[in-house]
């Protein structure tokens, strides 16, 4: 290995152009199964086609009664909250650092989010969650982040003394599990991404899961209006009166959309073994090292999606290289698909947050970081790596492996090569 920074004129570890991460790969097979799609119909209004495959296996492989697809997320997250019901003035604790989307859709309802702090993992703490309990609060919501799963018994157990629902944004974590069973199987009701960079992806889309009729009945009813409704609600059930215009809003997803995600999810479990494998090399490399704090789960309870690899630098031990220099450093070496998240932060950063949550706001004066220090501390320390997700693709996995090594290995022997001029 050549030892030299590429910061200090040595050979950078990868030499190729990026991008070195593509995902979802588009195959002939993806193409074949759009196309066939886009033949027979590129509409659908009720629940059939490619909607009633998809759902029924995904319901079926969460061992959930209902699935309901929307065209995005977000809108999923929002019909799960919708369905509860989630009213105006209603509280729901959700996770201080996530992406924002798994709280902000309660603003369209005039619900209040209740931020509560992360744990080492980035998860939600469930010891943090008891102290936000009031009488308003009506369910906590959580986030597996990075698709590492929350912990999920400590939790529902909460929820059951103070008889809130549990929720859960599992955009993150398609197929990770949580005592063996897959997260989105074991809350109220899971929303799921099937966006771009998803592990079942579609482009856009979402998908809401639960085996709560009354729930099911009133998500579908937010955004599927006419032959779904009337086709998903029995005549005699008080909603059925709102089914040709549900409340007035369309989320129906595309049919080309779910022929894609279809066949994304059919191989599923194949992604997630090489993914393991993968982050697996990661680990053994970064495990190394002192001044590296690896994802934090265990695998007697967790097995997680590796939607990306984040691990956390810590300055205190690193002689005097700063989480910056270190992550400079990596793109000088070549590993491009390093990543410090900004998008994916504490709400409290966001000014939706700060001027719509009275929750939030600081009536003492001090900063947000002093009210979720673990929050902060996650999202100051966290670099993020893709994990690839094919066998060919380690080579490239390789490369990273290296070049993380060699910029690690610097750390230690060769601290002040990272104050090179233009870090």
């Amino acid at each position: 290995m050549q030892h030299k920074l590429a910061i200090a004129g040595g050979t950078p570890s990868i030499l190729s152009e990026g991008p070195h991460y593509t995902w979802p790969r588009i195959t002939s097979n993806t193409e074949a199964v759009v196309l066939k799609q886009l033949r027979e119909t590129v509409s659908i209004y009720d629940r059939s086609g490619i909607f009633q495959t998809f759902e029924d296996e995904f319901a079926g492989f969460h061992g959930r009664r209902y699935a309901l697809l929307n065209n995005s997320g977000t809108n999923s997250i929002q019909a799960m909250f919708f369905g509860v019901p989630i009213e105006p003035e209603d509280e729901v604790i959700c996770p201080a650092y996530t992406f924002f989307a798994t709280a902000s859709p309660l603003f369209s309802l005039g619900a209040i989010p209740v931020l509560c702090d992360c744990g080492a993992d980035g998860n939600i703490d469930p010891k943090a969650i008891e102290k936000h309990i009031s009488p308003k609060t009506r369910a906590v919501m959580i986030t597996h982040m990075w698709g590492i799963p929350c912990d999920i018994d400590e939790i529902a157990a909460l929820c059951d003394k103070h008889s809130l629902m549990l929720l859960e944004d599992c955009s993150h974590a398609h197929g990770a599990l949580y005592r063996g069973r897959p997260v989105g199987a074991q809350s109220h009701a899971a929303a799921f991404s099937l966006q771009g960079q998803k592990l079942v992806s579609g482009g856009e889309g979402g998908i809401l899961l639960t085996d709560d009729a009354e729930l099911y009945y009133r998500a579908t009813l937010l955004g599927h209006y006419n032959n779904r409704a009337k086709k998903t609600i029995p005549s005699s059930h008080p909603l059925y009166e709102l089914a040709t215009t549900g409340f007035g809003l369309k989320h129906r997803a595309h049919p080309l959309a779910i022929a894609m995600a279809l066949q994304q999810f059919r191989q599923l479990p194949r992604v997630l073994s090489t993914k393991r494998r993968y982050a697996a090399w990661f680990s053994e490399i970064l495990s190394r090292f002192s001044f590296i704090e690896l994802p934090i789960y265990s695998t007697i309870v967790k097995h997680p999606s590796w939607y990306a690899y984040v691990f956390k630098f810590k300055e205190h031990a690193a002689n005097g290289v700063t989480v910056q220099q270190f992550f400079r450093a990596l793109h000088h070496e070549g590993l491009i698909e390093a990543d410090r998240p900004g998008s994916t932060r504490p709400l409290p950063d966001f000014p939706l947050f700060c001027s719509r949550s009275r929750r939030i706001e600081s009536s003492d004066g001090l900063p947000y970081s002093s009210q979720f220090p673990g929050a902060y501390d996650f999202f100051r320390k966290a670099i993020k790596l893709p994990v690839w997700a094919f066998d060919d693709e380690s080579a490239i996995v390789e490369g990273y492996c290296s070049g993380l090594e060699k910029v690690c290995r610097a750390v230690e022997d060769s601290p002040r090569d990272f104050m090179t001029e233009g870090i």
